[in-house]
């Protein structure tokens, strides 16, 4: 779904797509932007769930991640994004000296 909304797959207007693409930025630099959406999932007041989903533009490349941890208390969406950056890091497609 999330590359559907990137390329405008979803029948929605242009206008639209943009104004949503614009709302998820969350870092943009001479070397790329991320953009990206996270959650928690609650059960019974612990936190079960977490991801983060998201899409770098780089280089002319555009790269697709999902992330989502899961605990029986302990998962949030702050874990789940830095586990993402790491990853990222380590795969040299973001590091932290760009935001």
């Amino acid at each position: 779904m999330l590359k559907k909304l990137y390329y405008n797959q979803l029948g929605f207007s242009s206008d639209n797509i943009k104004a949503v693409k614009d709302s998820i930025c969350l870092y943009s630099t001479e070397q790329g932007s991320i953009s990206g959406k996270t959650g928690t999932e609650e059960v019974n007041r612990q936190n079960t769930s977490g991801w983060f989903i998201g899409y770098i533009e780089q280089d002319n490349h555009n790269y697709f991640f999902a992330t989502n941890i899961q605990s029986e208390e302990l998962a949030s969406d702050p874990l789940a994004t830095e586990l993402t950056f790491s990853i990222l890091s380590d795969l040299k497609l973001w590091n932290t000296y760009q935001e």
